[in-house]
């Protein structure tokens, strides 16, 4: 919360009656004690008039010094980094022939020429130009005006030998000492400054200074302006200003940025047009004279125009606003109707190491633009807005009047074209005139040229013509402007007018160029102009008048107007400053502390009109004011969200705003009831100013939560609304023409918007009907109500209301009453009941038609009724709002669907209730638990209930049961849940535990608070809150068992009685069941995790049974229960070292006044709980280790192991206690003794010893009111044990000496195997000390005898090691729970699914190969189908070839063997022939 703060301001107060008069010297005393840095002192007129002006602060070890200055506390400033200090030098170091003074010219001041090396650090140029911002802001009438009364100096914030006054002059100190009053974290400081100045290597000042070179203001308000800045600046970051800003240290005002964004501007122009005065052109009502060229100013009316406009804007309320007019306003100032703001624009510096590249091409765009309007944007500086204007700055000339007879028809010029004409959309006039300190510094400007004649030709697009139209010939429209003189329209006194005017005459130009393309060749004469536009600049600005260089040394800053776009390019953010003093509330908080814990506040608004509230965060990192310190630092974060008691849930985020300065921003809701959270998370401290016009609560939670208790504004309007027409119907009751206009308005009242003539509309009537007579009713006597029943009915026409109670008969009386009580005990025939039924039709008839006669004018029953009503509102109006809020509030109340179509009924979310109850608590001890509250709360109907607990315990847990079903009601972070309670019969019990942790915890207070939005709230059950509780605590060590069990008490109730139960293990990871058991039944139980916890248990004492009864029924359970149970109560009694009476101490937790208990509420809770006290109970209370989760250590092993001989010798110790003392012998006496001191003293240690890590132990506590703390018997259950003591106790009185006969043999038998287990033998002599009759016996023998057992027991038992046999998957063994199951079966699932995935995958993948496979031995045999095919082609075609050189070789053979035969044949012949000649020869 907010109270975990350090220093705390709340400041919630009207303007006019803000007050701030605490000194705040002691609490910035302890802040530097606790926090290491210097917090300034908020600022008191008594400490500067006791300001002792000669004290000097830490002397120098320079030598040579006469008179040692005053030194900073807080060391030397630290410098922006573009800045390099050489040397620091006070005033008559560095001024020798002049004698320094603080201000020496009163009227005005020159920050620009003595300065300029030191304007390229960012920080310095903001400086200079938000002084003369502030400067011309407030001293813009007087400068023009005959008589210069300055409201502002720069110099009234300084303070040297001087008294706290008005208009004060501060004096040069010798000693160096200066007090500084500036505006920081929320209120106006004290800065202390020394006069050391910084120095460069060339000598140069690196602080502000004016033309007179002995003035030392400028840089003793510097230094201070320099220290605030470096609580705010990154020195990571790209710029030297981050988000910090003079102008709010100089004045107050609350700045707020708001982004140049694309999709907003149209917003922002309508913004600045409300907010900064506008230009508009003076009416004319003559001719206007022409303007000359050589004027070098605008006209008188248009001069004086122009003063008055700014005149408006710097307009200043009657009282005289000073640095201080924001704490100190006059009580007589009225309340202010509309804020006042200022404006000024601001630009990213360039940056040539930005990684962004949109953001450097939005620099380079903002660069170009702002070096034709005169700007540099790299001299980036704060440019004031002083103006909007949507209108030329010349009015234009009016077009000459045409004929009447041309009006009659005019001609429509038609333009022929090859294309379609796009409609022309002509722009707004939208320009803004800014007023910059370093307009035209260092930069020359490059003039455009502006006339630029076309001459009329047709345009030539790059094709030809082919068309049979006529040609058009298109001409310039400007043609006549560009001709014109270059210096008309011109507005003028210095050279930057003449700047504007060819920037102005440029845009013209751009107009121009972008309609139509420039041709390829310019005309030369366009080129002349444009040089000798560069030469009339120079020679303007070079030949300027001694009286024009005057005015400008003594002028602010220079104007120039840009349109709007141009402005949006130039400029990325605009600054809004707010002043305070003008809104009508103002509150604040302001907390400074070290630590990161959140802090919390909440505000209240409730307003009939939509609300705007402007919200400022001041954050405070880092400290780094001083050379060489440095210091890590995060940003401020300030979250605003919508907020309800009522939900766990986080609200709708409202605003987020991140800072390491101030940063405001305006937050508008809508009309109704908010309740909004504030959450700031800052490293050191952070301060918030809320503006508002409308009256709010801010403010920590107690502060604001009783305004949520009265009803919303929108609701009073509404309930005031309908009881008006209740009472216009009663006053016109008796009007036959005004009553039906009386009664729809009175439906329009009480029905919601919408719903007129709807079903549900019907329904709401009923509604209204039935709270209209809770409103009778609650506003007069019971005796009265017959007369006014009549009346109501009358009134409302409703004959079926069954909410209206009681005999409507107006004719009943008390002898008809009795004689009808004869009836009720007989039953009716049914002719009685026919006769019945036709005496109320007609009785209701009667009656119906008299209500309806009521409502005729001039009837008696309508003077009747008309007096009874008036009567009735004689009474409302007495308590006319209380009346009206039951009406309404009754309505509601009804849940009726209707109601929610109120507009009020959504501020019945915010509508709270709440109550506190409050107890003390002692000092605890560490780790240590307690309760800290319980008690029995009843809720008197169904209602939503949040409950809040306030404590700085470090751990508290508050438990919420119902009585009736005994549940518990559900947790949410471990905290209740908002949860609806039904109305019950037994209430509801909160308690509330503790734990105290490691450390201890001090005495205080803790509080539980119930919120609702109804009332009443749940009340006690009994006076007055109890806070007085008797602890029974009982602690013993933990020894494993079978059965796991813990431990397991008797419980004896004498009386009804209320407990909490709590069970911790010194184990926090033991889990752990509690529960209580009536007759071996469980009746209620809880699981925990080394603590568990039942927060209620009703006991119920056997009144009428017997006090032996639960010895009795223990004995009697005790011989039935055999087997396992019997074995797992013998474990169980092993488990303890104290008996019933010691572990039965009652430790008180708290001391306080007795309070008194209603016994009777009690007595009627546990009968409802419980039931007749004439049932048997026993109570039983036991706890288990689940899941075997108890591991022991080896050393709690041991410890466990001795617990258990330890219990072995008090069964012995008490055996040979029972034996007659003739039977005993001395030693054995002496033995006896010795044993049952050491168990006591081991027994008692356990209490008395602090809780030891490694030693396993639990602790049960049973907390019960004090007068009940006697109620309770606790006793240990030892039945077991009791059996086997009671068995040995039989054998003895029958043996006498048979327990120490059996125990001589015992030692003797372990003796023996002792000797045969043992390496080196025992002499004879030695074994025969062990028998009854030698003198040692009962000393030396017992001791051997155990000694060597537990080495044989533990040489037997011990356990062999198995882990090189185990496969091991962890390297450390888990318990294995049901999340750990739950994971490893969510691990086998996860395997399965795996698997599946991966042989899904891999059938996939065989598919694929199969197919694969088969579509490659498709594509094989098509492949050896066409080679085949192309193997039986080329065969063919060799078969073909080789047949026909076939058939040509076998052709050729036939030819030849043909040419043979002929040859031969020819031979034969030849041969024939000359045989035959030889023969003729012959």
């Amino acid at each position: 919360m907010a109270a975990k703060g350090g220093k705390k301001k709340e400041l919630s107060s009207r303007t006019s009656a803000s007050s701030k008069t605490v000194s705040m010297n002691a609490k910035v005393a302890a802040a530097n004690e606790k926090w290491g840095f210097p917090v300034w002192p908020e600022w008191h007129d008594a400490d500067i008039n006791a300001e002792k002006w000669d004290k000097a602060g830490k002397e120098k070890p320079g030598k040579g010094q006469i008179s040692p200055g005053f030194d900073d506390p807080e060391g030397k400033i630290r410098l922006p980094a573009s800045l390099k200090v050489h040397s620091w030098k006070r005033p008559q170091e560095f001024l020798t022939k002049e004698v320094p003074v603080i201000v020496k010219n009163e009227t005005s001041f020159d920050l620009v020429s003595a300065n300029e090396h030191i304007f390229c650090s960012e920080l310095m140029r903001w400086i200079v130009s938000e002084i003369y911002a502030v400067w011309r802001i407030y001293n813009e009438n007087s400068l023009n005006s005959e008589t210069s009364t300055l409201v502002w100096k720069p110099w009234e914030h300084i303070y040297a030998l001087c008294k706290a006054t008005q208009e004060h002059i501060p004096l040069y100190n010798k000693f160096g000492k200066y007090v500084l009053k500036l505006y920081w974290m929320g209120c106006w400081r004290k800065i202390i400054v020394d006069d050391t100045m910084p120095f460069n290597e060339e000598e140069n000042l690196l602080l502000p200074a004016t033309a007179c070179q002995n003035e030392l203001w400028p840089m003793l308000l510097s230094k201070a302006i320099i220290k605030l800045a470096n609580t705010s600046i990154h020195e990571t970051g790209k710029r030297e200003m981050e988000e910090f800003t003079v102008l709010h240290t100089l004045t107050g005002w609350i700045p707020e940025v708001i982004p140049l964004q694309p999709e907003y501007l149209d917003k922002v122009w309508g913004f600045l047009k409300e907010i900064v005065p506008e230009f508009k052109l003076p009416e004319k009502k003559a001719p206007e004279p022409e303007i000359t060229q050589d004027d070098t100013k605008p006209e008188e009316t248009k001069d004086s125009e122009l003063k008055n406009e700014v005149s408006s804007m710097n307009k200043l309320p009657d009282t005289i606003e000073k640095a201080e007019t924001a704490t100190n306003v006059s009580k007589e100032s009225p309340i202010p109707t509309q804020p006042e703001m200022v404006v000024y624009a601001g630009c990213i510096p360039l940056n040539l190491f930005e990684e962004d590249i949109f953001l450097l091409m939005r620099m380079a765009d903002s660069s170009e633009k702002m070096r034709q309007y005169g700007l540099s944007h790299i001299h980036s500086h704060p440019v004031l807005i002083t103006r909007t204007r949507s209108c030329p700055l010349v009015a234009p000339p009016e077009p000459p009047p045409l004929p009447s007879w041309k009006l009659i028809r005019p001609k429509k010029k038609i333009v022929v074209t090859s294309e379609p004409q796009e409609p022309v959309v002509e722009k707004s006039e939208e320009h803004i005139e800014i007023a910059s300190l370093f307009l035209n510094y260092k930069l020359s400007v490059i003039t455009i040229p502006t006339d630029i004649h076309f001459p009329q030709s047709t345009l030539k697009k790059g094709f030809h013509s082919v068309s049979n139209l006529t040609s058009v010939t298109e001409t310039d429209e400007n043609e006549s402007d560009s001709n014109g003189d270059m210096n008309q329209n011109r507005r003028h006194s210095n050279a930057e007018d003449y700047s504007q005017e060819t920037i102005a005459l440029c845009h013209q130009n751009a107009e121009l160029s972008s309609k139509e393309e420039l041709p390829e060749n310019i005309s030369l004469d366009a080129k002349q102009m444009s040089e000798t536009a560069d030469t009339d600049m120079k020679t303007y600005t070079g030949t300027k008048s001694k009286d024009e260089t005057e005015s400008e040394k003594t002028s602010v800053s220079r104007e120039t107007w840009m349109s709007f776009e141009d402005f949006c390019v130039c400029f990325q953010n605009l600054y809004v400053f707010h002043k305070p003093h003008t809104y009508a509330y103002n509150y604040q908080k302001t907390c400074f502390m070290s630590t990161d814990d959140e802090v919390f506040y909440y505000l209240l608004v409730d307003s009939l009109m939509p609300i705007e509230i402007l919200v400022s965060f001041s954050a405070l990192v880092h400290w780094y004011v001083t050379e060489g310190t440095k210091q890590e630092c995060s940003m401020g974060v300030l979250r605003v969200e919508r907020f309800s008691w009522k939900s766990v849930t986080p609200g709708e985020l409202v605003l987020k705003m991140r800072t390491s300065a101030t940063k405001a921003t305006v937050i508008n809701l809508p009309v109704g009831r908010h309740i909004l959270l504030f959450t700031v998370n800052c490293p050191i401290g952070h301060h918030i100013h809320l503006c508002t016009m409308v009256p709010c609560v801010f403010g920590e939670e107690d502060t604001v939560m009783p305004a949520l208790q009265k009803e919303s504004s929108r609701f009073m309007e509404q309930a005031t609304a309908i009881l008006k027409a209740v009472g216009n119907v009663i006053n016109n009751f008796s009007s036959k023409d005004e009553l039906p206009k009386a009664l729809k308005e009175l439906e329009v009242a009480h029905c919601p918007p919408g719903l007129h003539g709807t079903k549900m509309a019907e329904e709401n009537v009923k509604v209204f009907n039935n709270a209209f007579w809770y409103l009778i009713k609650s506003v007069l006597d019971k005796k009265d109500l017959c007369r006014y029943k009549f009346a109501f009915r009358s009134f409302t026409l409703d004959f079926k209301d069954t909410d209206i109670s009681g005999d409507d008969t107006v004719f009943s009386e008390s002898s008809e009453e009795k004689s009808l009580s004869s009836w009720e005990n007989q039953t009716p025939t049914s002719e009685e009941e026919a006769a019945a039924v036709k005496l109320q039709a007609i009785w209701r008839g009667t009656y119906i038609r008299k209500i309806l006669k009521s409502r005729e004018p001039g009837t008696k029953e309508n003077t009747d009724v008309e007096e009874t009503l008036k009567n009735l509102w004689t009474v409302i109006e007495l308590n006319f709002e209380q009346c009206a809020v039951t009406l309404l509030r009754e309505m509601f109340k009804r849940n009726c669907n209707s109601v929610e179509k109120f507009p009020c009924y959504e501020d019945e979310w915010c509508k709270t209730y709440f109550t506190d109850y409050a107890v003390t608590y002692a000092d605890q001890p560490p780790n240590a638990w307690f309760l800290v509250f319980r008690e029995i709360f009843i809720v008197p109907e169904d209602m939503l209930v949040l409950t809040k607990v306030f404590t700085t315990i470090p751990s508290c847990r508050l438990h919420v049961l119902d009585n009736d079903t005994q549940e518990e009601m559900p947790h949410a972070f471990f905290k209740v849940t908002p949860h609806v309670y039904p109305k019950n019969k037994k209430g509801y019990t909160f308690v509330a535990e503790a734990h105290t942790g490691d450390q201890p915890v001090a005495a205080g207070k803790w509080k539980l608070r119930f919120i609702s939005s109804q009332s009443p709230l749940p009340f006690l059950s009994r006076e007055a809150v109890n806070n007085i509780y008797s602890t029974k605590q009982f602690k013993e060590y933990y020894i494993p068992n079978d059965e796991f069990l813990l431990f397991r008490y008797f419980v004896k109730v004498t009386a009804p009685h209320t407990a909490t139960l709590q069970v911790q293990t010194s184990n926090s990871d033991v889990f752990i069941k509690l529960q209580v058991l009536d007759n071996e039944k469980e009746i209620t139980s809880v699981i925990g995790k080394g603590n568990a916890v039942i927060p209620v248990f009703n006991f119920w004492g056997n009144q009428s049974l017997p006090s032996s009864y639960l010895k009795n029924q223990e004995i009697i359970q005790s011989s039935t229960r055999k087997g396992s149970e019997t074995g797992q109560l013998k474990k169980a009694s092993n488990n303890s070292l104290k008996n019933s009476k010691s572990s039965s101490k009652s430790d008180l937790v708290q001391e306080a006044p007795v309070i008194k208990i209603d016994k009777s509420f009690i007595l009627e809770n546990f009968e409802n709980n419980v039931g007749s006290p004439q049932q048997s109970h026993q109570y039983t209370i036991e706890a288990l280790v689940l899941h075997d989760s108890w591991l022991l250590t080896e050393s709690e092993s041991l410890l466990v192991q001795e617990l258990k001989e330890m219990q072995k010798n008090e069964i012995k110790v008490k055996k040979i206690a029972s034996i007659p003392e003739s039977t005993i012998r001395s030693k054995d006496k002496v033995f006896e003794k010795t044993e049952k001191e050491k168990f006591q003293n081991e027994r008692g240690s356990l209490e008395s010893q602090p809780a030891d890590s490694n030693t396993p132990y639990w602790i049960l506590r049973i907390v019960s009111e004090q007068k009940e703390a006697d109620f309770l018997e606790m006793k240990k259950d030892t039945r077991r044990a009791d059996e086997i003591r009671a068995m040995k106790e039989a054998w003895e009185s029958a043996e006498p000496g048979r327990a120490v006969k059996a125990f001589q043999e015992r030692v003797r038998f372990i003796n023996k195997y002792a000797v045969r287990d043992s390496e080196e033998p025992i002499a004879g002599a030695e074994t025969a000390n062990l028998t009854p009759s030698s003198g040692e016996t009962g000393e030396k023998a017992p001791q051997t005898a155990i000694g060597s057992r537990l080495k044989t027991q533990q040489k037997k038992w011990e356990l062999i090691d198995l882990s090189p046999y185990m496969r091991k998957t962890m390297s450390e063994s888990v318990l294995r729970n049901e999340s750990i199951i739950q994971q490893q079966q969510m691990r086998k699932e996860e395997k399965i699914n795996h698997f599946r995935q991966l042989r899904k995958l891999v059938l996939e993948q065989r598919q694929k190969e199969e197919n694969d496979r088969v579509l490659l031995k498709q594509n094989i045999l098509e492949m050896y189908e066409n080679l085949q095919a192309s193997l039986d082609e080329t065969r063919g075609r060799v078969y073909s070839i080789r047949e026909a050189y076939r058939n040509q070789l076998l052709e050729a053979e036939r030819i030849k063997q043909e040419e043979l035969a002929a040859q031969e044949a020819a031979l034969q012949a030849e041969q024939k022939k000359r045989i035959a000649d030889r023969k003729k020869k012959r």
